[in-house]
């Protein structure tokens, strides 16, 4: 191979030139120290090689490089080294430590089989390293066993700094340790921004794709104006995995502040041991939300604290949806045939309650829907401590009972009684009176009687000596009815029941039989005294979403 100039040193400078004044007559307009132009098609212009010192060094001047080199299709500048730098260079003033540029390669190769590639040093606000390429990365770096780039910021100026219009700012690619690391005393270990495209995209096909350490501050932060400040994607683990207090933090101003997506992974998972594994805080939008097409869309596992924890200043603490909702009514999409029936929030506890809620001013649980709540249990339906509202009617499946300890042995024993059924909405008025010296006694009701009550029917019975006589000798007028007939001074025992005739009584009138309407006919109330299958039943059955059997801890 043919060489323009040649330098060898065994412990000095292989080749060194300076010069002060611009040269005449060649095709080169800036003053170079050396100069090699070798026609050859594979040869070097300036090539030196030195066993332990420098094989080409070159000082450059003002703003001018040190060493500048410039190919068609290889490499600007080449360094090889087997124990230090392949390439070094200080730059001065605002200029880069090493500058390449390269048509289709990479500015600047390093390649190294022990220590890095290439190094940079900057000072000021300028970088160590700095690459720019039209459709590649920028800086590339390659390692075996360590790291392909490596970059360390002084004050509050990121270690690695990358800017793309399309692509990732800085993009790194494992096969057994971390695409890209980054620690920071100070500022974020690893920094992204972008406009358009992830912020920091990481990419590994066994360990984490993005690893950030930090003692102070964040590991990994990112920043976005429209897309994700931090994305992660993995089709084994965990999308986006953080751990301390908190794990992961995400800020937008529009947009997401974290999304993880994953397969069969969480597409998030935190982990902390003292503060909270998933944060998630919003002033106007939604603080966390989270989507899944046939799991959880939210699995959350804590040892003695609270697993989701949900606050709202202004808005819902926490709001779910499941299934896919016809369009055109308030839906988001097509129906699926058959319909998911999961419910949107399910709450399950081996000792306590499954589902707790309480409000300081409000109400404690807020349900609608066709049927608004539905609670089954093998004791117990319901369990109310205070009073009972139902503004509407109150459908009985079955007979309405009492049940109070019995009174003899209330340890031991429970007394049931059933409710009188009608098929009016009757009301019922009793009493004792006496009667006068001639047999006859006025019974006076409450002054809101005649206003509550029509079709009157009434019951008399003497006490301790037989009345045949006995008789109502008036009926109910202006809230009064007597009796006549009776022995002097006997005790009669009255009752007296009217039909309701109050305004809600008569909006709600009893109909003793109504047929079924179309969709519960053939179906069954009670489907098991008819000995049908419980499938018959009225009303919608439960459909299983997955497996209710207790995980393993």
């Amino acid at each position: 191979m043919t060489f323009g100039v040649w330098g060898d040193s065994d412990l000095g400078v292989g080749v060194i030139g300076s010069s002060d004044a611009p040269m005449t007559g060649t095709t080169h307009v800036r003053a170079a120290g050396v100069v090699g132009v070798n026609k050859a098609a594979l040869g070097v212009g300036v090539e030196g090689f030195c066993g332990q010192g420098t094989g080409v060094l070159g000082v450059g001047g003002s703003d001018q490089p040190g060493v500048a080199g410039k190919a068609d299709a290889g490499p600007g500048v080449l360094g090889t080294s087997t124990q230090g730098p392949g390439v070094s260079g200080q730059g001065g003033g605002a200029s880069p430590g090493v500058s390449g540029n390269a048509a289709a390669g990479p500015g600047v190769s390093g390649t190294s089989a022990q220590g890095v590639g290439v190094t940079g040093t900057g000072a000021g606000a300028a970088a160590g390293i700095s690459g720019q390429a039209d459709s590649g990365p920028g800086v590339l770096g390659s390692s075996a066993h360590g790291v392909g780039v490596a970059g360390q910021g002084a004050g509050a100026s990121p270690g690695v700094s990358g800017q793309a219009d399309a692509g990732p700012g800085v993009l790194g690619t494992s096969a057994r340790g971390a695409g890209l690391s980054g620690a920071g005393t100070a500022g974020p270990g690893v920094s992204g921004s972008s406009t358009g495209a992830p912020g920091v995209s990481g990419s590994s096909t066994s360990s984490p794709g993005v690893v950030g350490t930090s003692p102070p501050g964040p590991g990994v932060a990112g920043s976005s104006t429209g897309g994700p400040g931090v994305s992660g994607t993995s089709t084994g683990g965990p999308g986006l995995l953080g751990t301390g207090a908190p794990g992961v933090a995400g800020t937008s101003m529009n947009g997401v502040g974290v999304t993880g997506t994953a397969d069969p992974g969480p597409g998030v998972s935190g982990i902390s041991t003292g503060g909270t594994g998933v944060s998630g805080i919003s002033d106007a939008g939604t603080g966390m939300r989270a989507t899944s097409t046939s799991g959880f869309a939210l699995d959350a596992t804590c040892e003695s604290g609270t697993a989701v924890d949900a606050f709202s200043h202004n808005g819902v603490g926490i709001e779910s949806y499941c299934g896919h909702p016809e369009p055109g009514n308030g839906g988001r999409g097509s129906s699926p045939d058959p319909p998911n029936r999961g419910p949107a929030i399910r709450g399950h506890s081996w000792f306590g309650a499954g589902v707790a809620a309480s409000s300081e001013y409000g109400t404690g649980v807020d349900a609608g829907g066709s049927t608004g709540l539905t609670a089954s249990g093998s004791t117990l339906g319901a369990d109310i401590t205070g009073g009972l509202r139902v503004n509407g009617v109150i459908v009985s499946a079955g007979s309405a009972r009492f049940a109070i300890d019995y009174p003899l042995d209330p340890a031991d024993l429970t007394l049931t009684h059933a409710y009188v059924a009608s098929p009016e909405q009757k009301n019922v008025y009793d009493g004792v009176v006496t009667l006068d010296d001639a047999g006859a006694a006025t019974v006076t009701l409450p002054d809101w009687f005649g206003a509550l009550n029509q079709d009157f029917r009434y019951q008399l019975t003497p006490i301790g000596t037989p009345a045949p006589g006995l008789h109502i000798s008036a009926e109910i007028s202006d809230n009064t009815f007597s009796l006549a007939g009776g022995p002097p001074g006997a005790q009669v025992s009255w009752q007296v029941t009217g039909v309701r005739l109050d305004g809600w009584a008569q909006a709600n009138p009893v109909t003793p039989v109504t047929p079924k309407s179309a969709d519960q006919r053939g179906l069954f109330l009670h489907p098991a005294v008819f000995d049908q299958p419980a499938g018959r039943g009225i009303g919608v059955p439960p459909v299983p979403v997955r497996n209710d059997e207790p995980r393993e801890k």
